[in-house]
């Protein structure tokens, strides 16, 4: 099966956020999802999930200094909250459908809408709490 490159959907602040198409084939036998890692903007060097959240956490509520990441919903709902240069945007994440690519400085936070919700992060940097930003950028 040849799913190709990603393909770049809506983006926000001027491209530092981004849809990122995630193709996806459906049959009897499941849904297959694969990300062709040569085809990211970045080298992902930490992939992590975030699993059994109940509906209503919110997770994240930080920006990276440098790194960037995909988020991909996996299974159920999860509106990822964006803000940067006094802008907000909110992208809401079902399985099958585009990822969200974020960069630096664009600040995050992910609210799961479903009990069961998965989301599934390709990060290009190291976990290091001390390249968070806390704040978003002319907050609220």
């Amino acid at each position: 099966m040849d799913f190709g490159a990603p393909a770049e959907l809506a983006s926000f602040f001027g491209g530092r956020a981004r849809r990122l198409a995630c193709p996806a084939v459906s049959e009897l036998r499941g849904d297959l999802m694969a990300l062709d890692l040569g085809e990211l903007p970045f080298v992902a060097r930490r992939v992590f999930a975030v699993t059994h959240a109940p509906a209503g956490t919110v997770r994240g509520g930080h920006a990276h200094r440098s790194g960037q990441q995909l988020l991909v919903c996996l299974q159920g709902r999860i509106e990822v909250r964006i803000r940067a240069a006094g802008e907000t945007q909110r992208v809401v994440l079902t399985p099958g459908a585009a990822g969200l690519l974020i960069g630096p400085g664009v600040w995050c936070s992910q609210t799961y809408l479903e009990d069961g919700a998965v989301l599934l992060a390709l990060a290009s940097d190291p976990y290091d709490p001390g390249s968070y930003v806390d704040e978003p950028p002319d907050a609220e």
